[in-house]
């Protein structure tokens, strides 16, 4: 392992890691923004997470989602993942929480304790309204607080009158 926690085998060893990254990048590359972490090494498993938004330019009054994926890129189950999403500024119009996991919506959107299973993805998605024009930053996580390990993304999205 490396300073950062990741592995540092070839990639030849590690074709389904490779394979996975690029799935995941893909997927989520028809966003309007992608923000995407490098991998964390849990004791349990690999995974990382991805932050997209679907506009990076939008008006008062209207909507757009944010979209925070936890993505285990390994084939061994990785529990107790929280994901979340920072989005000051902005009413929560509706959310689509992951399968697993318990969620709430306060300051910040988290969901904690989801389950991911061998190469799996879970989502937690928001639509949003923005309340006044001017630059936001807008902040997503994923992390398995048992171990320490996790990283964060942002986005910027503008918001016009």
């Amino acid at each position: 392992m490396d300073q950062t926690g990741n592995s540092t085998g070839s990639r030849a060893a590690r074709p389904g890691l490779r394979a996975a990254r690029l799935i995941a990048v893909a997927a989520l590359a028809v966003a309007g923004l992608l923000a995407v972490a490098s991998p964390a090494r849990a004791a349990d498993g690999d995974f990382t997470g991805a932050l997209a938004a679907s506009a990076s330019t939008v008006k008062v009054g209207s909507t757009f989602t944010v979209t925070e994926s936890a993505i285990n890129l390994g084939s061994t189950q990785v529990s107790g993942i929280t994901v979340g999403i920072r989005r000051l500024g902005f009413t929560v119009v509706s959310s689509q929480p992951p399968r697993t996991g318990i969620c709430r919506i306060a300051g910040s959107a988290t969901c904690s304790f989801l389950l991911l299973a061998g190469h799996d993805t879970q989502t937690y998605t928001l639509t949003l309204s923005p309340q006044a024009a001017g630059t936001y930053t807008i902040q997503g996580w994923t992390t398995q607080p048992s171990t320490g390990r996790g990283f964060g993304a942002s986005v910027t999205v503008t918001v016009t009158s």
